[in-house]
């Protein structure tokens, strides 16, 4: 009898083994199959619809799906303009569009992505060809109000949490409908472009933030200085900066004033005094020439390169106009970092668009961690430049983004650039913030080609921030 059960035990022994070995088998065979699929998806979209057809659902912020899957049909946004205006960002399953979360997250989304063990549990529950949900930092109202602002221009609005780095809202225009990008039809012009994270502009005038940070931490700076503007005449002699805007001269002017009117005398003037050195690690302490990634997207901040010990050349860097070998490029996502670092002490977060994944068994894990991109040596100049851009809303050229009752500050710009025609071409631009602890905000905005009211734009997006209360 002894022996019996010893043998009975054996047997029930040895199935045991044979069915994990077959179990972990035909787990890895799967896993290895959707490896397979997933290198010859880019080739074989008749696949990658099949696959798709069970994906994870792409959540934004408030919890609107911006890309989800249904009767074995991938489906975008319910409603048409939120769907266009987050192509750039969510993409389509045919990854028609490179750099987006459809791409850039395919593994998680159809479920390729897992370790042995999580893909192990998900096929003892039947959910082991389910993908995970992901959810977006991005609000769909905010998301909504922006494309309605930029309308049919080309151009970009981006908001940021300056607190913690999230994006709250990513619009470049134009776009088009996610059917157009997966059919590959009526497809306009540059609409695949996301000029949001991958725009290199001019800045214009906005780059006075930085140029006026560089002058508070130079030797020569002194908080009474005044400088004589010449209006149309240069500042230097011919090839050097001029306030050739069709006004007057503004005379003896100070940094608050200069910023009130954006002096290009003045900037420039402080520029040179602060030198090349100092203008260039100011810079690279605001991001410049410094790699981005926003999770898995290639983002992109600004570029700054100058001629060394050219003066003339970097009286105009200064002022935001790089030309002839000097380089000077901007990125609006870069912009809202910029003016976010001002209003956050010198500290520029992070940017990130992926909150977190959703598991098939309704799991929130794997939470986006906060960390700081870059940081400004020195806190004092920044105090000073956020009280001047406070006062520039509040007194001078950036108005149009006065909230009553809110502290904003901001500065606008214009940027001449050759487009790919070679004509000149005139850019807008913003950057500005929120000076309130519950309502953390810095936004970036451009808009090609014409001269835009780009603080009443900022203005409106910024209360439409307000009104939806996004801390909560």
């Amino acid at each position: 009898m002894k022996q019996l059960m010893r043998s009975l035990k054996s047997i029930l022994l040895f199935f045991m083994i044979i069915s994990l070995a077959l179990l972990v088998g035909i787990v890895v065979q799967q896993n290895k199959s959707q490896r397979l699929l997933l290198q010859s998806s880019n080739e074989n979209k008749a696949v990658l619809h099949s696959r798709y057809s069970n994906a994870g659902t792409i959540w934004s912020a408030d919890m609107v799906r911006l890309a989800y899957s249904k009767d074995g049909e991938r489906h975008y946004a319910e409603n048409s303009e939120l769907a266009r205006a987050m192509i750039q960002t969510v993409g389509d399953y045919t990854h028609n569009i490179g750099n987006t979360i459809e791409g850039a997250y395919q593994d998680r989304l159809i479920g390729t992505g897992r370790s042995f063990i999580q893909q192990l549990t998900f096929d003892f529950t039947g959910n082991g060809m389910t993908g995970d949900d992901i959810i977006l930092t991005v609000n769909s109202d905010l998301t909504l109000h922006a494309q309605a602002l930029l309308g049919d221009s080309n151009g970009s609005i981006v908001i940021i949490n300056y607190k913690t780095g999230a994006i709250l809202c990513m619009v470049s225009t134009p776009n088009t409908y996610p059917d157009n990008v997966v059919n590959w039809t009526d497809i306009p012009e540059s609409s695949l472009f996301n000029r949001s994270i991958a725009g290199a502009y001019a800045p214009g005038s906005t780059y006075k933030v930085v140029t006026g940070i560089a002058w508070t931490e130079s030797e020569q700076y002194d908080p009474n200085y005044t400088m004589y503007c010449k209006g149309q005449e240069t500042l230097l002699g011919p090839g050097s900066v001029t306030e050739d805007r069709g006004e007057d001269a503004h005379g003896e002017i100070g940094m608050q004033t200069a910023y009130h009117v954006s002096c290009n005398h003045f900037f420039g003037d402080i520029g040179m005094k602060a030198g090349a050195e100092l203008m260039q690690n100011t810079a690279e302490q605001f991001g410049f020439n410094k790699p981005l990634s926003i999770g898995r997207l290639i983002g992109k901040t600004g570029t700054y390169k100058a001629v060394a010990d050219d003066q003339y050349l970097l009286s105009w860097q200064s002022i935001g106009q790089p030309i002839e070998n000097n380089e000077l490029t901007v990125s609006p996502l870069h912009l809202a970092m910029i003016s976010g670092a001002v209003a956050n002490h010198g500290i520029m977060m992070q940017p990130y668009l992926l909150k977190n994944y959703i598991s098939p068994f309704g799991n929130n894990y794997e939470t986006t961690k906060q960390k700081v991109f870059s940081q400004l040596d020195s806190s004092a100049g920044v105090e000073v430049i956020k009280n001047n851009l406070i006062t520039t809303v509040e007194q001078g050229r950036a108005y149009g983004s006065y909230i009553q009752g809110y502290v904003i500050g901001g500065k606008t710009g214009t940027a001449e650039s050759v487009n790919d025609d070679g004509d000149l071409v005139t850019n807008s631009l913003y950057t500005g913030f929120i000076d309130d602890p519950y309502n953390p905000y810095a936004v970036g905005i451009v808009i090609e080609n014409g001269i835009y009211d780009t603080p009443t734009i900022a203005g409106s997006i910024l209360t439409k921030a307000i009104e939806l209360n996004l801390l909560n």
